[in-house]
């Protein structure tokens, strides 16, 4: 995203922006995928209409497709997520999956290893991700209103990365005093401290999350380390 924004940009912003159009000339509607990386992290939980500020460029190209989307004239919708994980080719495909990788590679070289402790995240399992789109597209089909707008999905669960990570030792059978906490803010692009999201909306569809954390992110990891 930071090493190429020209190309991040013309995927995260100019290709939903013509997909939006396209869809508008049509009288399609548009299930757009944003972050709350929107948010600046400074004062959670964030509602569907609290006021946005993106710290990073990622946070900026997807509130730039979100605006592409509303001003298309598309009906539309808008679904905010957190972190994501599920299941992977490669663990490097979330961050949430690679520290699974890294608690390995250091354990088998006999090191510690120092997972941020610093931003409060909630991993979203895409399963329900998946179920959550589909209640967004049944309860707007044939342009009810109660599917448009904006909808914020909110995981159940809080953790930092370290966190996550004394979770996976556990599912690892790595010991816990192997992960070794880092207050400090992660290094590169700003990050939010705590992008909290108010699922009462989407929650108002009756829908809700089903899959804790350790279930979701052993069944992530075990093709990887736990074979039969």
């Amino acid at each position: 995203m930071e090493k190429s924004p020209e190309s991040a940009e013309r995927l995260n912003v100019g290709a939903s922006e013509r997909i939006a159009r396209l869809a508008a000339r049509r009288n399609c509607r548009v299930l757009y995928i944003s972050t709350d990386y929107v948010f600046d992290g400074t004062n959670p939980p964030y509602g569907p209409d609290s006021p946005v500020n993106p710290l990073n460029a990622y946070g900026r190209m997807k509130l730039a497709g979100e605006r592409a989307v509303v001003s298309s004239g598309a009906p539309w919708a808008i679904l905010r997520i957190p972190i994501l994980y599920g299941a992977v080719e490669r663990l490097d495909e979330s961050p949430v999956t690679e520290i699974a990788a890294k608690l390995v590679a250091d354990a088998v070289r006999g090191e510690k290893t120092r997972v941020e402790d610093w931003a409060m995240r909630y991993p979203a399992h895409a399963d329900d991700v998946a179920r959550a789109i589909l209640a967004l597209l049944e309860t707007g089909r044939g342009g009810r209103a109660e599917g448009t707008g904006i909808f914020h999905f909110a995981a159940a669960e809080a953790m930092t990365k370290y966190g996550m990570a004394l979770v996976i030792a556990q599912v690892l059978g790595i010991v816990g005093n192997q992960v070794v906490p880092d207050p400090a803010p992660p290094p590169g692009a700003p990050r939010p401290k705590d992008c909290g999201l108010d699922g009462s909306r989407l929650a108002g569809l009756g829908y809700s999350p089903r899959i804790a954390f350790s279930e979701g992110v052993r069944a992530a990891i075990s093709p990887f380390f736990l074979k039969e």
